[in-house]
């Protein structure tokens, strides 16, 4: 399944350095060197995501594992964070030193997938692009304003497959 139309060439960054690299993955904690989060990787494994010419950002906290797992999938990745990036990283993953809040409005309609946290969801939503979609992953319970304009596509809740204990959600909107 492709997640939209959009190209990645000629992308303007509006003026910001995307740092020009990206970080690695592999430990089972946190951070830079973490796996991904399995209710990413199980969802992009069951609806059979591909990414090839397609542009992603990525807006959570500590979330350069599921960057580079994005890139993995084809996609240009923007991830928001605040990491150093070393050698290890794909070269389409860039890391882009800016909170949610401060994306730039060049980059409104420019990303067919964008992976959020609820509390970035609301400011990035500008960023999905036509036939782009949003996912947004948090702790239960589901937020009622969570993607503002788009279209509630599918909401599971349940225990995080990472930490059973956990009751997490993961929401996917559409914008049509």
């Amino acid at each position: 399944m492709s997640t939209g139309g959009m190209e990645t060439g000629g992308m303007d960054m509006g003026g910001m350095d995307t740092g020009g690299t990206s970080t690695g993955g592999g430990a089972p904690l946190r951070g830079p060197k973490a796996p991904p989060r399995r209710l990413l990787t199980d969802w992009t494994t069951t609806a059979g995501v591909a990414g090839d010419g397609l542009a992603a950002l990525v807006a959570a906290d500590d979330a350069v594992a599921e960057a580079i797992h994005l890139a993995t999938l084809g996609y240009e990745v923007f991830v928001l964070d605040t990491v150093t990036p070393d050698d290890s990283t794909p070269p389409r993953v860039h890391v882009v030193p800016i909170s949610a809040a401060e994306v730039p409005d060049v980059w409104h309609d420019r990303f067919a997938l964008v992976v959020a946290d609820v509390a970035s969801s609301a400011a990035v939503v500008p960023c999905v692009a036509e036939a782009g979609l949003l996912v947004v992953i948090g702790e239960a319970p589901v937020p009622s304003d969570l993607a503002p304009g788009l279209v509630e596509v599918r909401v599971e809740v349940g225990p995080d497959p990472d930490s059973p204990v956990v009751e997490r959600f993961r929401a996917v909107h559409a914008r049509l």
